[in-house]
């Protein structure tokens, strides 16, 4: 029996002011308790041509423009269980609707864990995190959601329930649209459970964060050797964009986190080996606290506020030695071995800072809350693009469809 908007509103109605998108209010917020409901609800706005958006935390969304068109949010918060796990594996498989914080609990437990960097990991739902593709620090060591999703089970945008893909490395086969749906930002369906690879924790960890002043980020030949140490972690914040962040926090100009993880004699090398280019460093951090700080630089990707994203073939902190002494220096974020940059400009300023880093290596992927015209892919990936949507959503339910269909 369908669900209809009247039975919205009195069994499963949230507040729809949770789920407001750049203004934009939905009429419904429905919360629903398992996938054959949520694929109900799907189906309904389908039948009534209603377009939807899901929801977990809300922490990649929350910078999204108004859509279009948006008359539900479907909050999937509900299906928050672990459906499979067997440690000796190194898979599992959950309900989007959980959060990674307790995913992480789970997986302690068994000295395992899935290394996904979400910002405020306590509310970022696995689902969310997957459908933003969102990586940080510590992407190049491990890569990003999509290279450890395994399989899904999802809604396409008619309210069919359908899956892709397996729970373990040997059964995965076929289309790989789970890997599609990774990145699609809800813009293709409803992404319900996933299945992961897993990792060990590693014998020891440590983190170090500098101070840095214009001329030491601008120094190549100092970062140059850093390349062969492979660090897990080497980033650099300004200093708007450490402050507050505690142990981020070194009062200099730039801060910048190296950070190791691997067998215990190594990183002893490795921590030598900083001290030498880079001096004593503002906090030492080893063990159990380090996970902390890759989570207090993923944090730091999601501060408020118009922001700009870029990709670069750069891996030295020294790329940014132009930016030096510039206002928009002071908010910004850069993890060096995987080339992402981030930063927060003001309005005014973004277009020719735009240009302006083009002419430097670094490809803009994403303007979030900006008045900017959108890079626009290949006529004929767009033509790919606009056959997969139809093929997933052919009612055009999906209110971010539109995004994921003409962004580069």
């Amino acid at each position: 029996m369908s669900v209809t908007p009247a039975e919205w509103a009195r069994e499963m109605a949230q507040d729809a002011e949770r789920y407001a998108l750049g203004g934009a209010v939905p009429a419904f917020a429905v919360r629903p308790a398992g996938a054959v409901e949520a694929a109900e609800v799907v189906r309904a706005c389908a039948a009534d041509r209603l377009a939807l958006v899901p929801w977990g935390g809300g922490v990649s969304l929350e910078g999204e423009g108004r859509p279009a068109r948006y008359d539900v949010a479907l909050d999937l918060t509900g299906l928050d269980r672990v459906t499979v796990y067997d440690p000796d594996d190194y898979t599992i498989s959950a309900e989007c609707g959980i959060t990674i914080a307790s995913l992480r609990a789970k997986l302690a437990e068994h000295g395992q864990e899935l290394p996904l960097e979400a910002a405020h990991a306590v509310r970022a739902t696995l689902g969310g995190v997957l459908a933003a593709n969102a990586a940080g620090p510590r992407r190049l060591r491990f890569g990003a959601p999509r290279d450890r999703i395994l399989g899904a089970r999802f809604v396409t945008g008619d309210g069919v329930l359908a899956k892709s893909g397996g729970r373990v490395v040997k059964n995965v086969a076929g289309h790989a649209v789970h890997r599609l749906l990774t990145g699609s930002r809800g813009g293709l369906g409803v992404l319900l459970e996933a299945s992961l690879k897993l990792t060990p924790h590693p014998p020891a960890r440590v983190a170090l964060a500098f101070g840095c002043g214009a001329a030491a980020l601008a120094d190549a030949a100092r970062w140059a050797p850093f390349a062969r140490r492979e660090p897990a972690v080497l980033s650099v914040l300004g200093r708007a964009a450490a402050s507050g962040l505690g142990a981020l926090d070194s009062g200099a100009p730039f801060t910048c986190v190296l950070g190791w993880e691997d067998d215990g004699a190594w990183l002893a090398d490795c921590e030598a080996f900083a001290h030498g280019k880079l001096g004593t460093p503002a906090q030492r951090t080893e063990d159990a606290g380090v996970p902390a700080i890759w989570q207090l630089l993923a944090d730091a990707q999601e501060t408020p506020g118009p922001r700009l994203t870029f990709a670069s073939g750069h891996n030295s902190p020294a790329a940014l030695a132009p930016l030096a002494g510039r206002a928009c220096a002071e908010r910004l974020v850069f993890h060096a071995p995987s080339g992402r940059l981030l930063l927060w400009p003001a309005p005014d300023e973004a277009a020719a800072l735009v240009a302006e880093l083009a002419g430097l290596g670094f490809v803009p992927v994403e303007a979030r809350g900006l008045d900017l015209p959108p890079a626009k892919p290949p006529a004929t990936v767009s033509a790919l693009r606009s056959a997969l949507r139809q093929a997933l959503d052919p009612a055009a339910t999906m209110a971010l469809g539109d995004w994921w269909e003409q962004s580069a």
